[in-house]
């Protein structure tokens, strides 16, 4: 009898046991649910106003472009037939743009102020290959713009022996400019405009007489001389070149900052390699971008102005403003009164040292410590010395000087 019963006592006591384990086990995960794949939406890259790009980068083709009113490149047997002349060597023809790129520039900038379709920026291109020293002789024409006397004197450009605003790029342009609006006023038509420029705007004026209608060509078939055709063709030549350079395996110049140009009026009197000195360029290349200024310095009955690369200008205001007791300029006994020019201050003369008898002065400082407000050049001519020797002296690679820089001012 207790055997079978603790054998029942023993199987409830098993049981029991494996219930209880059961409840104590954690319950088994279930089997994962398969992945799904979401395609993630596409967002749309939100559209940002662009940022101004530096104008070096992309002027002044895009902009001269951009601002084109005559859009025929194809259409004119003319047109097509200039346009292979001019870059028959494209090679040369990217050369030219290269040399002319700091006047094209500025001649674009000042078209563009005054609302002149951007295929003129080309025109003295076509005039005289954008050489602002082209001579005129007598009656003939001068200057990048090439300009006769007679226009240029009827448009305010000053001519004497001393200064030709033809050769001037500053004073032709302005001049060019009021001519260019005058023209197209009266012709109201861009083409008719070049055309009057070119042969005069009588001759255009007498065509149109007995023309009235100019037709749908791109050069209109009005009576003119073909020089007159052929200019205009030239000008949107040109224009076609810029608009489409691959076409005619022509890759245009990049500009940098050193082709920024800017004006500056300086005083009466300065000479230009003075100028150049201060304002830290070869004299070649100041007369270069100024050659209106015919004997070598700047007259009283001229503009006063002198076309500079824009970091050139920073350093001849630092020279003009440094140290201001002295004479930056050779000025005529009877222009000493004529003040400053609107821009700068003309330095007052320097006062005549008392005379003493006191000891010779001491031998001249052999080193100096750069200043808040100095330059090379403003050191140079303290110590009467030129900026090359310093140069020479202080091992300089360019005219960055800074203050607290000590430098050899005696070789």
């Amino acid at each position: 009898m207790s055997t079978p019963r603790t054998c029942i006592r023993l199987g409830l006591t098993l049981a029991i046991s494996m219930v209880l384990a059961a409840c104590a086990t954690p319950p088994s995960k279930p089997p994962p649910t398969p992945a799904v794949v979401t395609a993630i939406p596409v967002v749309p890259v939100p559209k940002v106003a662009p940022v101004a790009v530096p104008e070096s980068a992309n002027e002044p083709w895009a902009s001269i472009v951009a601002s084109d009113v005559m859009h025929d490149c194809a259409e004119s047997p003319l047109i097509r037939a200039n346009a292979a002349m001019y870059t028959r060597s494209p090679a040369r023809f990217e050369q030219l743009l290269e040399q002319s790129l700091p006047l094209i520039i500025y001649v674009h900038e000042q078209l563009q102020d005054a609302g002149i379709p951007g295929e003129f920026s080309m025109l003295p291109m076509l005039e005289s290959s954008y050489n602002a020293a082209e001579p005129g002789h007598r009656s003939n024409p001068a200057g990048m713009w090439q300009l006769m006397p007679r226009t240029a004197r009827l448009h305010g450009v000053t001519m004497n022996r001393q200064y030709d605003g033809r050769l001037d790029p500053v004073a032709s342009t302005q001049a060019a400019i009021k001519m260019l609006k005058a023209l197209n006023r009266r012709f109201e038509d861009w083409r008719l405009t070049d055309m009057a420029y070119n042969s005069g705007p009588y001759a255009v004026l007498g065509a149109l007489r007995d023309h009235p209608e100019l037709g749908s060509e791109a050069i209109p078939g009005i009576p003119v001389s073909h020089t007159t055709r052929t200019h205009l063709a030239r000008l949107m030549a040109l224009s076609c070149i810029l608009r489409q350079p691959e076409r005619f395996h022509v890759q245009l110049p990049k500009p940098s900052p050193a082709d920024r140009l800017a004006t500056i009026e300086v005083p009466a009197g300065t000479r230009l390699k003075s100028a150049a000195d201060m304002a830290e360029i070869s004299e070649a290349k100041l007369r270069a971008l100024n050659p209106g200024y015919v004997d070598g310095s700047v007259p009283s009955d001229s503009p006063r102005t002198l076309l500079l690369p824009t970091g050139a200008i920073e350093s001849l205001v630092a020279a003009l403003t440094v140290g201001a007791s002295e004479p930056v300029a050779q000025v005529n006994t009877r222009e000493q009164n004529a003040g400053p020019s609107n821009n700068l201050p003309l330095p007052n003369e320097p006062m005549p040292a008392p005379r003493d008898n006191s000891p010779a002065p001491p031998t001249p400082a052999q080193h100096h410590r750069v200043r808040k407000g100095d330059t090379l050049w403003s050191i140079a001519h303290r110590y009467h010395v030129s900026v090359k020797d310093l140069r020479r002296w202080n091992h300089l690679h360019d005219s960055d000087v800074h203050p607290g820089e000590e430098l050899r001012v005696r070789g």
